[in-house]
């Protein structure tokens, strides 16, 4: 699932891609694109308001251009040797990286005859201990890890930590490591998994690591969007579905304790679900420890709303000031 300014973009496991209004959740086109399941999905940034352009991937890695009409434009392809698609992320007008378990490659000309560009391997040269030890280097730990920017939505197994890159524009870019490979979920399922979210500064020098309750399914952060969507906040979703955020400022500055963080709770996965279903919250709905495992599968954030998608389809919150 991906989210702009206006569009709402759904990817489904039929090869449907689906896109409704940010605003009122009226449906702008749902179509059949690839014979296999989606498996990443993006929206254009820099597009024009006339013509939007929503990107898509399916599990045998071809890449779809979209237009607002659901018809696909251009077409790419990533090697099946590759990997499987994660993640689509905007790099510039019309140019995009897709990232895989393998690596990223870049494509330009979205539009038009979509121009495969490089293949690197440096968002892939980590791994990950099943005690939690967090390598660089591939292939030293028990489960691969890739590295792929927190500005965009993300489909991965577990989040195992952050690092505060180079100034851009006005804030720190954000880098998020993640585990995509499913078997680490056997960890989750069984309690044994990490809870923890390790934190790192530019050089990877370890500025702090953060406790929860629940493994961390994902984060996001909102530094990079476009606009007004610009906002110093970054989002962390554990894998009970509770959602955090918490200042950027504060999160990468390390003589600020894990105590005197702004971290609060923005979504409580319970009293939403509830209330896309019925109007009325649940009592007594602080659910930390009603971890319901695999229900909630990840989330996109933009602007002042988020939404979180899992087995019972899409949930939707505004953000408070």
């Amino acid at each position: 699932m991906a989210m702009d300014e206006r569009f709402i973009l759904v990817g489904q496991i039929d090869g449907k891609l689906s896109a409704v209004y940010n605003k009122n959740g009226n449906r702008v086109f749902s179509s059949k694109i690839a014979d296999t399941a989606i498996t990443a999905v993006c929206c254009e940034e820099q597009d024009d308001v006339d013509n939007p352009i929503f990107y898509a991937s399916d599990a045998e890695g071809s890449l779809y251009t979209v237009n607002k009409k659901g018809l696909v434009v251009a077409t790419a392809k990533v090697p099946k040797r590759k990997g499987e698609i994660h993640i689509i992320s905007n790099r510039s007008k019309y140019s995009i990286y897709a990232y895989t378990s393998s690596g990223t490659t870049s494509f330009s000309h979205a539009t038009s005859d979509f121009r495969k560009g490089n293949f690197s391997t440096s968002s892939a040269n980590y791994s990950f201990d099943g005690d939690g030890t967090f390598h660089k280097k591939k292939g030293a730990g028990d489960y691969d890890v890739i590295q792929f920017d927190g500005r965009t939505p993300s489909r991965v197994v577990a989040s195992v930590a952050i690092e505060f890159g180079p100034k851009l524009r006005n804030y720190e870019q954000v880098f998020v490591y993640a585990v995509v490979h499913t078997d680490y979920e056997n960890l989750i399922e069984e309690g044994t998994a990490e809870n923890s979210l390790r934190v790192m500064n530019s050089s990877g020098k370890d500025i702090r690591t953060m406790e929860f309750k629940s493994p961390v399914k994902q984060v996001m952060s909102c530094r990079h969007h476009e606009g007004s969507a610009e906002a110093d906040k970054i989002f962390i979703m554990l894998w009970n579905g509770n959602l955090y955020s918490v200042t950027g400022k504060m999160l990468s500055d390390d003589a600020v304790t894990n105590e005197a963080l702004d971290l609060k709770l923005a979504v409580d996965i319970k009293t939403l679900a509830t209330q896309n279903s019925t109007g009325a919250p649940e009592e007594d709905s602080d659910s930390d420890d009603d971890d319901d495992f695999g229900e909630y599968r990840g989330f996109c954030v933009y602007g002042n709303r988020i939404v979180i998608y899992g087995n019972d389809g899409l949930f939707t919150a505004m953000l408070k000031e």
